[in-house]
């Protein structure tokens, strides 16, 4: 029996590192996306794949790679994304648009390429989304804005593709511990999301049989949102 593909996007840190090695420890050849050039891992079914989520090109790329690889996909893991935390009045037009040339159009990107190969035998998307979309917090209004695009996206495409045995999850995500929470004073890692929480939870959504949708899901640390 064949084993199943994923590929993460951005799956070499913190969230999506814990991903791309719950996946593999769960059976899967995982390809692990990242901006960086000749990496080398020590991981079994675990593979590097050098990818700028802004390069429309590199994608398209990235994405004949695994076609010649291994002819089919059966999980696509959206999780790059950045985030600028501030008023809503000062951000300028080129920060907001960087936030959504990778939180928005590059998944659009992906998803297109993936498409192809996820419609060989059916699959599953997973897209890493945010609480912002559940709850309005201060200070998130273009991060928000971005993963509210792609929840729509998700959501929109969960009705478009079943028909090819092609479903898609919205997680979104209260506050998880990565190393961006380092030097932030008042927040305390015991009270966040470990990262292996959310990869559990992928993995779980990954291995579903596809006889099962699992439209969204929302995971906080056990105070909430934080």
């Amino acid at each position: 029996m064949k084993k199943k593909v994923a590929v993460v996007i951005g799956g070499l840190k913190g969230i999506g590192k814990a991903i791309s090695l719950d996946l593999v420890d769960k059976g899967f050849i995982t390809y692990a996306t990242t901006r960086e050039k000749n990496v080398t891992i020590n991981s079994e079914n675990l593979f590097p794949l050098q990818m700028n989520i802004l390069h429309e090109k590199e994608i398209q790329d990235a994405f004949k790679h695994i076609s010649e690889q291994h002819g089919a996909l059966d999980v696509l893991v959206n999780n790059a994304g950045i985030g600028d935390f501030k008023a809503f009045e000062d951000f300028n037009a080129k920060e907001w648009e960087n936030i959504f040339k990778t939180n928005v159009f590059g998944m659009f990107h992906c998803n297109q390429n993936a498409f192809p190969l996820l419609k060989k035998r059916g699959g599953r998307i997973i897209n890493i989304s945010s609480i912002a979309t559940k709850r309005n917090l201060p200070f998130n209004s273009v991060y928000a804005a971005s993963k509210h695009a792609m929840n729509g996206m998700g959501s929109t495409l969960a009705e478009e593709w079943y028909k090819y045995n092609i479903f898609t999850t919205n997680i979104q995500l209260g506050a998880t511990y990565t190393d961006i929470w380092k030097d932030v004073e008042g927040f305390s890692p015991e009270d966040m999301l470990h990262v292996n929480d959310v990869a559990r939870v992928a993995s779980f959504i990954a291995a579903t049989p596809l006889h099962v949708r699992i439209d969204e899901m929302t995971l906080t640390p056990p105070k909430g949102v934080l």
